[in-house]
């Protein structure tokens, strides 16, 4: 919010000098800044008072405020609101000068960077907290002080945190709302007691250590040393200690309760820390220094975010690819974003240490990552697509300090919900956006199987909070469902008392069972009852294969446009990647499998070369089996010969269906003939007409629309293209190399 903005949104709903007189005792730097604030947008005429006549003179001459200020009777009967900037400790003195002129109609506030002080001081003097007395707290400073340091810009796209009582006055408390976002604050509310503890934790325990490091270096043997040869760490960390001595020294006489809670948490684990160096704990110290930075690397997202500012309107990504293109080129592809998250949860759950090479690290591996870094495992990036990760066993998870937040993952989501329902500590999930109202009836039922305890706000949505239970023998049918889920069951098994039981597809866990063996886990599958040994994950060194839907869309690519001669290295193939490459074949594909994959994953060199594509009938069993897929296999009988069957599309999970239903859309709107009834889809082959489509930010939709251009009568756009570019994060890079002429618009 600028200047300008703050003063006419106000002004409007007040009129001119919506704030009227406005005294404000005390003209140190945050007073100062207070007032300069609002006489240079014009919200109110300025009065000051304070002790030090030098401040006040200065108040006046730089233009800091209109008049200078005592406290009478005439003075505090005139002002409509009066803002209380002393030191903490000498608000009660303020309050009994003030209370015998001071009207119920005039918002009485404060600035004091604590609050249960403030409100003991005003119990103490009015005999009870007055309704217009509301107290409030900037989240804004600096290390200068006095009315000199005045800044009108120092509250802007920062936090200004109200405290209200259970009766303070409505409408005065809306006026102070309304106060401090005409100074540019995000104003927030928060009872009294929490204020005090959360701003001993973020703000009153650094001063103190910064207060107590300089000291403390400053007489040791070696201060001349110390201060001589300290570089920007020390600088930056010390900063604080310049700040006034007299002001902070107030704040922890007022605030120590929660400044002792805060400092004793601190010294626990300050302790812990010795002892790791004491006795060599190298991962005990990394996986500190890990969390740490990954918590403050989130905490400066967050500032850049406030700072500048959200209200500002993000530009979709839209992406346009030519008819032009040719795809040819040999590929090594990054590892598969599904097998990423498998692999690392497993690795965290092992005992002893995972190397983990060509992993996706992109996107949303990361908060599956983090989430375990946030429970005690220590992982260590080795390069851009290489971990270290120290396992801790099944159960050797610790309690988050705070709820576990997947954003918009349901890949981590599936991942975590079943770990954390093996654990025996209480733990909260919370997401963003989409993810929030989506059911997750399946998954949670899932982790009821378990035993789980499982407590949602919404039926079977988000957030959720899981309780220990008793563990139960898991024992599970998922007939349907995705990839995910069957991944989610059987890492569910591995907590199961005895040995459990899954009835499920074997396209639904053939990659997940090649991975449990790379940890050791003994993963059988007869007739379709999976079953689990009760060994306990071990170790392992990994490379993982190319990501599967990358591989399906550029083998598809290739497929279908003249010219093309596609060589993929690293190639997930077979049963365990799905029967997409046997399904390209059998329509007339020119694909072939080269080398030695008949150990560990099914991997191997995948080339393929354009031929023309024939119709095809799909039975139920076969969709299924290639469900991840459809989009693209809509695709390619819209470029095949004849007609193209697709049968049991509404027997898939709901998510799968509304997939091939939104391309059938398009298929039509490009002039493909398509027929869909009773869960069956008809496609007539043809040349696609091009022009402009939306993939409602589907990353899967969003390469089938891009495949589906390869050979259109002209230019196909494809709008809606931010999940696929977070997901695919090398898409420009693989297609420069390949020939794919797609392009980023907006």
């Amino acid at each position: 919010m600028n200047n300008n903005d703050s003063g006419n949104t106000v002004g409007a709903l007040l009129g001119d000098k919506p704030f009227g007189n406005v005294l404000i005792v005390g003209l140190g730097m945050i007073g100062g800044s207070f007032a300069k604030a609002l006489k240079e947008r014009g919200l109110a005429t300025l009065y000051g008072a304070d002790r030090r006549e030098g401040e006040l003179a200065l108040g006046v001459s730089t233009g800091v405020i209109d008049y200078p200020a005592e406290l009478t009777e005439q003075c505090i009967a005139n002002m409509d609101v009066i803002v209380l900037a002393t030191p903490v400790r000498a608000m009660e003195s303020v309050l009994l000068e003030i209370k015998p002129y001071l009207k119920a109609s005039t918002l009485l506030t404060d600035v004091g960077s604590t609050k249960g002080s403030v409100v003991e001081a005003a119990k103490k003097v009015f005999g009870e907290v007055p309704a217009n007395f509301i107290p409030s707290h900037p989240i804004a400073g600096a290390e200068k002080s006095g009315v000199l340091a005045a800044n009108s810009q120092l509250f802007e796209k920062h936090m200004a945190i109200v405290t209200p009582l259970f009766d303070s006055d409505p409408s005065l408390l809306d006026r102070l709302h309304q106060l401090w976002a005409a100074l540019g604050s995000d104003v927030v509310s928060m009872d009294v007691k929490h204020h005090d503890h959360v701003l001993a934790s973020s703000s009153h325990l650094p001063h103190l250590l910064a207060y107590t490091l300089v000291d403390a270096l400053a007489n040791s043997e070696r201060s001349q040393d110390v201060f001589k040869f300290a570089a920007g760490g020390f600088r930056d960390f010390t900063r604080i200690a310049s700040s006034d001595p007299v002001m902070w020294r107030d704040v922890f006489l007022s605030n120590k309760e929660a400044t002792l809670a805060t400092l004793d948490l601190f010294t626990d684990r300050l302790a812990v820390m010795r002892a790791a160096i004491e006795q060599g704990d190298g991962a005990g110290m990394f996986g500190v220094f890990t969390r740490a930075k990954s918590a403050r690397d989130h905490f400066l997202r967050l500032l850049e975010q406030r700072t500048a500012g959200q209200s500002k309107e993000v530009k979709p990504l839209s992406m346009t690819v030519s008819p032009a293109s040719a795809i040819k080129g040999e590929i090594f592809l990054s590892g598969d974003k599904s097998l990423s998250h498998k692999a690392i949860t497993l690795a965290c759950l092992s005992s002893g240490v995972s190397h983990l090479s060509n992993i996706d690290l992109t996107g949303d591996v990361r908060i599956t990552m983090q989430a375990f870094r946030d429970m005690g495992v220590v992982i260590e990036e080795i390069s851009a697509d290489q971990l270290r990760v120290h396992g801790v066993g099944l159960k050797g998870l610790k309690a988050p300090i705070a709820p576990i937040n997947v954003h918009q993952s349901s890949a981590a989501l599936h991942q975590l919900m079943p770990v954390l329902a093996g654990q025996d500590f209480p733990v909260t999930l919370v997401g963003e956006g989409e993810l929030l109202s989506q059911p997750m009836k399946e998954l949670f039922d899932l982790v009821r199987a378990m035993g789980g305890h499982v407590m949602t706000a919404a039926a079977d949505c988000l957030p959720v909070s899981l309780a220990p239970s008793v563990p139960q023998t898991v024992s599970l049918v998922l007939k349907n469902g995705s990839k995910r889920l069957h991944g989610a069951a059987l890492l569910a098994m591995l907590y199961s008392p005895e040995a459990g039981e899954l009835r499920a597809c074997k396209y639904g866990i053939a990659q997940t069972k090649a991975l449990f063996a790379y940890f050791g886990l003994q993963v059988t599958l007869d007739e379709g009852v999976v079953r689990l040994d009760s060994a306990v994950p071990q170790g392992a060194q990994i490379k993982l294969p190319g990501d599967v839907t990358q591989t399906a869309w550029l083998a598809l690519s290739a497929a279908l446009t003249p010219g093309s001669r596609l060589a993929i290295e690293n190639a997930l193939v077979g049963d365990m990647a799905s029967p997409y490459v046997p399904f390209l074949k059998k329509i007339g594909a020119n694909v072939r499998l080269l080398g030695d994959h008949s150990t560990g994953f099914d991997q191997g060199r995948l080339e393929v070369a354009f031929a023309p594509l024939v119709g095809f009938d799909l039975s139920a069993t076969e969709v299924y089996g290639l469900r991840n897929e459809l989009a693209l296999v809509c695709v390619a009988a819209a470029y095949a010969s004849g007609v193209s069957v697709i049968r049991g599309l509404s027997d898939l999970p709901y998510y799968y269906e509304d997939r091939v239903l939104c391309l059938v859309d398009a298929l039509t709107h490009f002039g493909i003939v398509c027929e869909y009834s009773a869960g069956q889809l008809t496609i007539t082959g043809g040349i696609p007409l091009g022009g402009e489509l939306d993939c409602a930010g589907d990353y899967r939709l969003a390469l089938a629309m891009l495949a589906l251009g390869l050979r259109s009568r002209e230019m196909t756009r494809v709008n809606d293209c931010q999940a696929l570019l977070e997901e695919f994060t090398e898409l420009g890079s693989v297609a420069a190399q390949l020939g794919f002429h797609c392009a980023v618009v907006q």
